[in-house]
């Protein structure tokens, strides 16, 4: 427990755990069953992941897909999916083990929020069940699961460490060495806020105790802070990711999506309530004393600032660096602050109105969730007009994309639409055994990777061209840099378009011709 001598600490006259305990149980199972609820939740980049999972599970059980797919494994972040899944298919089922790893993600948040409140405060308050206002943000919508799961394990290494803060420093630095090694095959940026979270903690304990006057005495609990990432350098260098290191792109006006991240919601009503509900109490807890934040808690929340307005949109090829850290500096946030509610009606009123709005959010992704379940059959209902074994292109219809200065570009106005339906193509790889180009295979980030061959048909970051991009390849070639949908014609043999309005054009009538029209989707077939 960190010293609280300084901050007024009283513990409360009894345990909140009758209040606490109930109402997290509510809200994580409310948040897990608009997962459970269909057989493939479209939340953005998870339909992407489940084909993966299945080709990295029953690849060697697919002669068709093993023409142009390969598995080659390399020290490569983020993949903790890829560790425990395929193992996991095999035992339960592939949509079953997804299913549970997301259910992981949720339970490792919670409780990893529960673990470093405790671990700061002595005991667990109220206050940490905040945590379950944000499991559906922004990140979850997108399908960020590596990232989510990750991120909960950086809380329990945080409340770890701070745990045992009196115990002797190898014992400290070795039990930090394992969750760096974890954090870096779960993923990098989780890793990047442990770092950030131990350097504000052992700052502010050196302060505290003096002991920057005495190095010699301070030394120890440094090198146990500092050894551990020494492991990290030599690792990317090992890994392929090095290579696409310049793959880096700040853009200020970004910055301005954080918000939406942090509190955006299917519907924009949601999003706007649950946003001015925590920022009317945050600013009220402060107001009158009720809310006290630790300084370890203050100083990663300015860290944090620093590096989110620091931080590029893109990083090692990855879009919104920048816009999930939002999420994880208000987990750790959530862990260093503390409630003093006098009365039982306060407590009560607090955890009513916590789960009240977790619910909510919830309820607003079911909604969602199951308004694009449908619209994702229609999909692979038309995909048995796919003849197995072949190349499929995906594209966007121009008119639907849109960009805003305060949420992310997506396709049409329709959140739960555009991250719904965008990487609905890609289960041609697992419904018809297909080469998808925007599916997961950067040889810098996966280990599923296409064959010589087709190399230069990946989706370089799952980068999905709009359909006007596509006809200009074989209409006006020298318009633009063609990328992987060069010569589409002779190496594609059916092509998506997304995002459509009903009876929209043919837009290439000379190479295609339509097989199934969808409610916002087009499936030709390339003559």
């Amino acid at each position: 427990m960190l010293n609280q001598d300084s901050l007024g600490w009283h513990a409360p006259a009894r345990s909140d755990a009758a209040l606490l305990w109930p109402a997290a149980l509510l809200a994580l199972v409310a948040a897990v069953v608009p997962v459970w609820m269909f057989e493939i939740p479209a939340l953005g980049d998870y339909v992407n992941h489940v084909t993966r999972m299945y080709a990295l599970t029953y690849l060697d059980q697919d002669v068709p897909l093993q023409q142009y797919y390969t598995i080659r494994w390399a020290i490569v972040p983020n993949l903790v999916m890829d560790f425990l899944v395929p193992p996991l298919a095999l035992l339960v089922g592939l949509h079953t083990a997804c299913k549970l790893f997301v259910t992981a993600s949720y339970l490792l948040l919670v409780s990893g929020t529960m673990a470093l409140y405790r671990a700061v405060w002595g005991r667990l308050g109220l206050g940490a069940l905040a945590g379950t206002l944000f499991l559906y943000t922004m990140s979850t919508y997108m399908g960020l699961f590596n990232y989510l799961f990750g991120l909960g394990l950086a809380l329990w290494g945080i409340a770890l460490w701070i745990g045992l803060a009196d115990r002797n420093a190898w014992v400290r630095g070795l039990v930090s060495l394992v969750f760096v090694l974890v954090l870096f095959a779960s993923h990098l940026f989780a890793l990047g806020l442990y770092g950030m979270t131990l350097l504000c903690s052992e700052a502010w304990r050196l302060m505290g105790s003096g002991d920057w006057r005495q190095p010699r005495r301070a030394l120890p609990d440094l090198l146990a802070f500092a050894l551990p990432f020494l492991v990290v350098p030599p690792l990317l260098l090992l890994s392929p990711s090095s290579g696409y290191a310049d793959a880096v792109m700040w853009v200020g006006t970004a910055k301005l999506m954080g918000f939406d991240f942090l509190f955006g919601a299917y519907a924009d009503a949601v999003g706007y309530v649950t946003g001015a509900a925590i920022g009317i109490g945050v600013l009220w807890g402060l107001w009158s004393g009720a809310l006290r934040v630790h300084p370890v808690g203050v100083l990663t929340i300015a860290l944090g600032l620093v590096v989110y307005a620091a931080m590029p949109l893109v990083l090692f090829g990855s879009w919104f660096a920048d816009s999930r850290l939002p999420i994880a500096i208000m987990f750790v946030a959530l862990g260093f602050a503390r409630w003093e509610l006098a009365s039982g009606a306060m407590r009560a009123a607090f955890v009513s109105v916590v789960l009240a709005l977790s619910l909510l959010r919830s309820a607003d992704a079911g909604v969602a969730l199951a308004k694009v379940d449908p619209l994702l059959e229609e999909v692979r209902q038309s995909m048995t007009l796919i003849e197995p074994g072949s190349a499929v292109l995906s594209t966007y219809a121009d008119e639907s994309l849109r960009k805003s200065l305060f949420r992310p570009a997506q396709f049409t106005d329709d959140r739960a639409l555009a991250f719904g339906l965008h990487h609905t193509p890609v289960l041609a790889l697992m419904d018809r055994s297909s080469m998808v180009p925007i599916a997961f295979t950067h040889p810098g980030k996966q280990i599923l990777l296409l064959k010589p061959p087709y190399v230069d048909l990946d989706g370089s970051f799952t980068y999905m061209p709009r359909i006007s991009y596509v006809a200009d390849a074989v209409r006006n070639p020298t318009a633009r840099d063609n990328h992987y949908w060069t010569n589409w014609p002779k190496r594609y043999g059916y092509v998506y378009v997304l995002f459509t309005e009903p009876r929209q054009a043919n837009p290439v009538p000379e190479h295609l011709t339509l097989l199934r029209e969808g409610r916002h989707f087009q499936l030709y077939k390339v003559k």
